[in-house]
């Protein structure tokens, strides 16, 4: 009777272990993927002025974070030409203020998203009234960002 329990032991656990490990049944739910946020990360971005005219034209930016500033740049330009750079936009900015000679403008939006913006500005003569001596100077320009 000894020989015959110990000879059905090892039987008996083979088919339980056969039955337990049955690798196409599901043992636990399997997780479920969830929808993560889009991660937060500096972003580059591009920048161009184009001007044309006689006079400096400062050109001045900002990235800002619910009015704060975070970073800011600029540039000068003068005469007829185009320049242009790039340059990374903060993590957490929300809004953008340009100013291009005598006209300013203040942008917001998403920060996991794109943004873009233009502006254009002028210093200088009063060339619609043509009040302007002959030593009067004018210069336009328009700002593009791209993020």
């Amino acid at each position: 009777m000894y020989r015959l329990r110990m000879g059905l032991c090892p039987l008996l656990g083979a088919a339980l272990l056969a039955g337990c490990s049955d690798r196409g049944a599901v043992t636990a739910p399997s997780p479920r993927l969830r929808a993560r946020p889009a991660a937060l990360v500096d972003r580059p971005y591009t920048w161009s002025v184009t001007c044309t005219g006689d006079a400096l034209l400062p050109t001045m930016w900002s990235w800002t974070q619910n009015g704060t500033v975070l970073a800011s740049s600029g540039v000068n330009c003068s005469g007829t030409g185009e320049s242009g750079g790039t340059g990374v936009r903060p993590t957490t900015a929300n809004g953008f203020t340009a100013t291009l000679g005598d006209n300013s403008k203040t942008w917001t939006f998403d920060p996991a998203g794109p943004f873009k913006a233009s502006l254009s500005g002028s210093v200088g003569g009063n060339i619609r009234h043509h009040s302007c001596s002959p030593f009067c100077v004018k210069e336009s320009g328009q700002l593009s960002v791209d993020s």
